[in-house]
């Protein structure tokens, strides 16, 4: 028995869609065109999230000393940064070298250098930390204790402008909920659409269904199919389109993100996101049916 109801289903299933193609098919397009914008957004929001996460641990202190500053006290102050648990090395830069690598750092524009009176850099040290100890809050904590060292002018170490980019990278995060919300909203609408004009083309067949007997469940169930096929069929739709978007940008612009991510890689969603677009897609279905069957009364 359950085997003919099965067949019922799927075959009533594949009527569905057959008698509305274009329809289907717009939907489908709809609903992944929509969960395309999303996956995007969230594939941008993971490679930020890697930029940030990479040049985290890459961080490193400069402590730039006091001008007048002994060789005796400078060697004090470098002995006692070694002697810091976090640090993992410490190297002198002196004037002359961090003006010879601003000189450098400038290229063509290096000639205006050549008229100082005075080389205004002072000199520095660079501070590596240990690997357990390269993320934000360790550094701001190290930068902290070490810039009350007595001949220490001033620290810096890009905390400022990392708190930056991640409070941006969290805007963007809750832009994306806000966003997918709408999208998803707007989803549910397109195959909600759809499925009542499926539900009007059988009015009949559904009314003497009723009228033998067959629950609710049994007439609905068709329907309820259809709409998780199109939810998952655009989310998979929007994956797709996306994986062949993103193996372009890294053939074609591969040269251009280096520039701006440095030895970042660009990565694809993860698996779990995927997973759990697809699942979105199949939420999207089922809401819409519910929508859809909420619309119908029971009765004939």
């Amino acid at each position: 028995m359950w085997a003919y109801k099965l067949l019922y289903h799927l075959k009533t299933t594949a009527q569905n869609i057959s008698e509305h193609r274009a329809t289907v098919l717009m939907s489908l397009a709809a609903v992944g065109f929509t969960l395309l914008l999303l996956a995007s957004y969230l594939l941008l929001l993971t490679n930020l999230q890697a930029i940030g996460d990479r040049l985290g641990k890459e961080l490193q202190i400069m402590l730039y000393l006091d001008k007048g500053l002994s060789e005796k006290d400078r060697v004090r102050v470098g002995d006692a940064v070694k002697a810091r648990e976090e640090v993992e090395s410490v190297e002198y830069c002196s004037p002359q070298e961090a003006l010879q690598s601003l000189g450098e750092a400038m290229g063509e524009a290096a000639h205006v250098l050549k008229g100082l009176e005075e080389n205004p850099l002072p000199p520095s040290l660079e501070v590596r930390l240990k690997k357990a100890y390269r993320n934000l809050e360790a550094i701001e904590e190290v930068a902290r204790e070490l810039s009350g060292l007595e001949g220490v002018a001033d620290v810096e170490y890009g905390g400022g402008w990392m708190k930056r980019f991640f409070a941006f990278v969290r805007v963007l995060r809750w832009l994306a909920l806000s966003l997918g919300l709408l999208l998803l909203f707007a989803s549910v609408i397109v195959i909600s659409s759809t499925l009542t004009l499926g539900f009007y083309s059988r009015k009949e067949e559904i009314e003497i269904l009723r009228l033998v007997g067959a629950t609710e469940w049994y007439i609905r169930f068709p329907f309820f199919l259809e709409s998780l096929l199109q939810g998952i069929g655009g989310a998979v739709l929007a994956l797709g389109l996306l994986w062949l978007l993103f193996q372009g940008f890294r053939v074609n612009m591969g040269t251009s993100w280096s520039l701006f991510a440095g030895w970042v890689q660009p990565l694809f969603l993860s698996a779990p996101m995927t997973i759990t677009l697809i699942f979105l897609g199949a939420v999207v279905g089922v809401v819409s049916s519910l929508l859809t069957f909420s619309r119908f009364s029971e009765e004939p």
